[in-house]
């Protein structure tokens, strides 16, 4: 049965029952004190009354409670059993009964909250269409999803979402698939572009190829991880745990301590109930929870709690080359004239002679003329000389594009200025083609990996929030490295490398003592990613092996947002501390106005109660931090 299907109760219960708990506790509560203060109804029959609200309302506790007893651990839940216990033991029913309403309102407020990011991810699932739309040899058939095959041809037109994860293989559209890849505008889609489920088609017509369906998709895929997420402490976490351990004998010792100075049993139990460390149990679990949230929405998916508290520390950032600093695949920079000839006309004889390569280089020749509204034409032949370059007869000319020892095969020579003009934009890092018509060299184009429009700001931000190195990997040439890295603003570089040198050098980095930071591919990288503190991934929308191997996935190919989950990791971590400090400081004040006797039983624990509320609120700002 689909999510919208189901019964408005199940689809909700475990947002309802927590929420629900608390009023019919408070209820019995009530009834229980209103017939104790106007009636003269026996004690035992208010008492009653008092249990039944205390056994609804703390059951799941107190059942946690002695579990952990018996498994020999110190728990929060094992706190609360020996304190309400206590209450119990000296009479204080009623105290007990408003003890267990306040912790479950308590409770129902954690459950709200971690719901809340919980109910912000699978909600996403439900943009998943119930229906596709099915192209059966050209006749359109609308089936359930479940109904959709792999390699099925879906239909997908304006205003309507994409239901499947696949290629397009017919049409063009602008989809919005900020759901996926956190990208604010949408991305134009042609032929041969990969398409997402969940995605928006805003504009246009497509028919898309069924690759994943179902739990396969991406969209499923990234719930999974982040539910999974959520499910993991953070070395803060840890402390918080650890620090209970010893917290609940040092309590027990000082409550004992209260009732031999004092002889008030009252006061002792007070003790117990005001230092209950929930708001510590929870401080962690909330922050995190709300973090892997917010990052989530913006198409960033970390693997879990822990590297919030890393990522929050990183000293040394390395940035793989291709892909993470660049586009990833060579694109025309520059086309120069050498004889008169205008630098439309050198780029057009070239895209022509280059129209039937599948030479990278060729491609981005060509696509370059198109880009500039030029015709190439067809050329009547077309020879490739592997390793140089192609040669052609382009409308009766003997055109010749390709480097210098192609053109030395020819018998095509250059003057000492051309040669110049080549020499300066090979030291840009660049490659570059010759251009010659009938023998006669008449351009240049060169030809390079661009840098990405956005790298620049997004190593000054990341350089804003204290990462002491960043440093450029490549297995290009020498050359290349330092052009690169002395357009994006990255003072260290190392060129030549294969993947486990990369692996090594990370190595390296933290043998001195630096918390690093690697961002890659997600595959090539994968090695360097490992070794490293924290990996990276960019660009992992629908590759399934960055999605399972990185600590964080970048859904899209913005370095900014390592510098966002950077940012937020930070305030994450800083907000975990600060809560737990709070409790701490809480719990001192608490425990020596109940030993004091200013605070009775139903004051400790609505004092307690305020805190953990406190820090529950506090956590939740994090849904919305920037």
């Amino acid at each position: 049965m689909t999510p919208d299907r189901q019964p408005f109760f199940q689809r909700y219960s475990e947002y309802i029952l927590p929420a629900l708990m608390p009023v019919v506790v408070l209820v019995i509560t009530i009834g229980a004190w209103l017939l104790r203060t106007f009636t003269t109804s026996p004690a035992l029959a208010v008492n009653a009354i008092a249990i039944v609200a205390i056994v609804l309302g703390g059951y799941m506790r107190f059942r946690a409670g002695l579990r952990d007893i018996i498994r020999g651990k110190i728990t929060v839940n094992v706190f609360v059993v020996v304190a309400i216990a206590a209450a119990l033991l000296i009479g204080e029913f009623l105290p007990a009964a408003v003890i267990v309403f306040i912790m479950s309102a308590a409770g129902g407020l954690e459950s709200f909250t971690l719901g809340r990011t919980r109910r912000a991810i699978s909600s996403l699932l439900d943009l998943t269409p119930k229906t596709a739309t099915i192209d059966r040899d050209g006749t359109e058939v609308t089936l359930g999803l479940g109904e959709v095959k792999l390699g099925d041809v879906v239909i997908v037109k304006t205003g309507e979402r994409i239901p499947v994860d696949g290629l397009v293989i017919d049409g063009e559209a602008a989809v919005n698939q900020a759901p996926i890849t956190g990208e604010s505008m949408p991305i134009a889609k042609f032929s041969g572009d990969e398409v997402y489920s969940g995605s928006l088609s805003e504009a246009g017509h497509l028919k898309v190829r069924t690759t994943k369906i179902g739990n396969d998709t991406t969209l499923a895929r990234i719930v999974h991880l982040v539910e999974k997420a959520q499910a993991t402490k953070a070395p803060v976490a840890r402390i918080a745990d650890r620090f209970t351990a010893y917290f609940l004998p040092a309590i027990l010792v000082i409550s004992v301590a209260v009732y031999l100075i004092t002889g008030e049993l009252v006061r002792s139990v007070a003790v117990l109930l005001v230092a209950c460390p929930c708001a510590l149990a929870i401080a962690t679990p909330t922050a995190v929870t709300a973090g892997i949230a917010n990052l989530a929405r913006r198409g960033v998916l970390v693997k879990g709690g822990a590297f919030f508290e890393i990522a929050g520390k990183l000293e040394a950032l390395v940035l793989d080359k291709t892909g993470t600093t660049t586009i990833g695949r060579p694109e025309v920079t520059d086309v120069i004239s050498l004889d008169g000839h205008s630098a439309g006309e050198v780029l057009e004889l070239a895209a022509s002679a280059e129209r039937l390569s599948e030479h990278p280089i060729g491609r981005a020749v060509v696509a370059k003329a198109h880009e500039d509204g030029l015709r190439p034409a067809e050329p009547k032949e077309h020879k490739v000389e592997i390793g140089h370059g192609v040669v052609a007869q382009v409308d009766g000319s003997r055109v010749v594009v390709g480097n210098r020892r192609l053109l030395d095969r020819h018998d095509i020579s250059l003057e000492a200025r051309q040669t110049k003009t080549l020499e300066d934009l090979e030291h840009e890092g660049k490659t570059t083609l010759v251009v010659a018509a009938d023998g006669q060299a008449i351009g240049v184009i060169a030809v390079a990996d661009t840098v990405r429009e956005d790298v620049v700001s997004a190593i000054g931000a990341i350089k804003n929030l204290g990462v002491a190195e960043i440093l450029l990997f490549t297995g290009d040439s020498r050359r290349i490295a330092e052009s690169v890295a002395a357009r994006i603003g990255v003072d260290h570089w190392l060129a030549e490398l294969l993947p486990e040198q990369k692996q090594h050098e990370v190595s390296r980095l933290r043998e001195r003592g630096q918390i690093v930071g690697m961002v890659g591919d997600g595959i090539n990288d994968a090695p360097a990613l490992a070794e490293a503190d924290v990996g990276f991934a960019m660009g992992t929308a629908g590759t399934d092996v960055a999605i399972e191997t990185a600590d964080v996935s970048l859904m899209t190919d913005d370095l900014g947002k390592v510098g966002e989950t950077i940012g937020l990791s930070r305030k994450v971590a800083k907000r975990i501390k600060i809560n737990i400090a709070l409790s701490m400081v809480y719990n001192a004040v608490g425990i020596t106005l109940s030993a004091t006797g200013v605070l009775n039983p139903i004051p400790a624990v609505l004092y307690q109660e305020l805190g953990c509320i406190s820090v529950i609120v506090s956590s939740t700002l994090l849904l919305w931090a920037e």
